[in-house]
């Protein structure tokens, strides 16, 4: 059974031939109520602390909650970054190989182009050394000729001047 203060206060006894002295009861009586009072003052003190702290206790454990899914988030937004960080990088590393590919096939092409080139080149310089030394040693002939001719020629004309103009005898 519960009581209160104010029960505690109003509560009334019976007589009885060789009781309790009633002053010294309703003393008691009251003393008993104003602690009972204290008491009860306390208690709905502490009941208020208590429902406050469970306010704060369900807050901080939403906040709890919310932080551990953040962190959660965090972690797997982290990883997502890392692995999306990894395949940018190899999709990077395989656009350089496939780029460095092309640029060495061009640069063997341009070797082959070149060389072939070259060839022609070689080629045409022999071949035109040889029409050179041809023509070089067919006009060499040819002045030969001319020379011997022209040697001939000189002595022909001499010997035709001589005829036609015969030195004059004083």
């Amino acid at each position: 059974m519960k009581l209160t203060p104010l029960e505690i206060r109003k509560q009334e006894f019976n007589k009885t031939m060789r009781g309790y002295n009633i002053e010294e009861v309703r003393a008691f009586l009251e003393t008993v109520a104003d602690q009972c009072d204290g008491l009860q003052k306390e208690v709905n003190k502490f009941s208020e602390k208590v429902v406050k702290l469970e306010t704060r206790l369900t807050d901080f454990q939403m906040m709890e909650k919310t932080l551990q899914e953040t962190l959660m988030k965090a972690e797997e937004s982290s990883r997502r970054a890392r692995t999306d960080s990894r395949r940018e990088a190899e999709i990077t590393i395989r656009e350089a190989e496939v780029k460095a590919q092309q640029i060495l096939s061009e640069a063997h092409r341009d070797l082959d182009r070149l060389k072939t080139e070259i060839l022609m080149l070689r080629t045409r310089r022999d071949s035109f050394i040889k029409k050179l030394k041809y023509l070089l040693q067919s006009q060499t002939e040819l002045i030969e000729i001319l020379e011997a001719n022209d040697f001939e020629s000189e002595e022909d004309n001499h010997e035709r001047i001589h005829e036609e103009h015969p030195p004059a005898v004083s």
